[in-house]
């Protein structure tokens, strides 16, 4: 699944879906935790369930945030939203600490079951960053909750005290050969920082960002998609080692090797030129 962004919206606020829907987003997912009071969830969960059943969208891919796994909320959810879920493209799963909460997941919604993507944001679940990413959907992701997870360690949102969890996981998520989108930015007015930000996700190795305002979506959109320059040197690139059938080959006095090869990859299947 290609997600570049991924836009929340709250899932008792059921007059903002189709706003979501349109506001530019590869991915919309529709919240059950941290976006809805306990007393709001009822009323989320029916909403939800409703809004399934009446939309099928193939583009943006529409999918739910179930709250964290063994706790009575996911019980309630499972019990009211579990047979709409499986017209949803996928289900994130909050506080995700083990590959086998995704299993059991899996279980209980059985064949119908759609993409998981765990949100690791504790330091117990980035221990097990690549079990939890294993266990994934193949066409799932991981979602980075920077947020929880610098509460549960006690350290800021600062790039720098974050650098780590943010490499580790893209080793994870690149070892398991899955999307991982980096946590939204919470500052919804500041477009210079969500982009500095972004490009630096991308840098390490995300494949898209979560937001949480329509206006953040054009941004990260442009961020992760390839720019006419990186397409066209991506296709030099692949014509030059085309050219040379095996052998060494030189694009602009430069030794092309298997790493800028599958870099050059990346970019023309990402811009659907592959």
């Amino acid at each position: 699944m290609d997600v570049r962004s991924l836009l929340f919206v709250p899932g008792n606020r059921p007059e903002r879906f189709a706003k979501a829907l349109a506001a530019g987003a590869d991915a919309v997912c529709v919240d059950l935790e941290d976006a809805v009071a306990p007393d709001q969830k009822a009323t989320a969960r029916a909403a939800i369930c409703a809004f399934l059943k009446e939309t099928r969208a193939a583009k943006p891919v529409l999918g739910v945030r179930l709250n964290a796994p063994s706790t009575l909320a996911m019980a309630h959810d499972l019990a009211a939203v579990a047979e709409a879920l499986s017209a949803a493209a996928f289900v994130m799963v909050p506080k995700t600490q083990a590959g086998i909460e995704l299993e059991n997941l899996r279980a209980s919604l059985g064949p119908t079951c759609p993409p998981l993507w765990p949100v690791i944001e504790t330091g117990r679940a980035l221990e097990a960053a690549y079990e939890v990413a294993a266990a994934a959907s193949p066409d799932g992701g991981v979602l980075f909750g920077a947020a929880d997870f610098s509460a549960d360690v006690g350290c800021t949102l600062e790039w720098e005290a974050l650098a780590y969890a943010r490499g580790r996981l893209a080793a994870a998520c690149a070892a398991a050969n899955i999307a991982l989108l980096d946590v939204p930015y919470l500052d919804v007015k500041d477009e210079a920082g969500l982009t500095e930000s972004t490009r630096r996700a991308k840098a390490l190795g995300f494949t898209g960002r979560a937001c949480i305002h329509p206006d953040q979506v054009a941004p990260v959109n442009a961020c992760f998609t390839p720019t006419e320059v990186e397409i066209s040197r991506a296709k030099r690139v692949v014509a030059a080692l085309a050219e040379a059938k095996g052998a060494a080959a030189l694009l602009d006095g430069k030794l092309i090797e298997k790493p800028v090869i599958l870099a050059a990859q990346r970019i023309l299947d990402r811009a659907g030129e592959i």
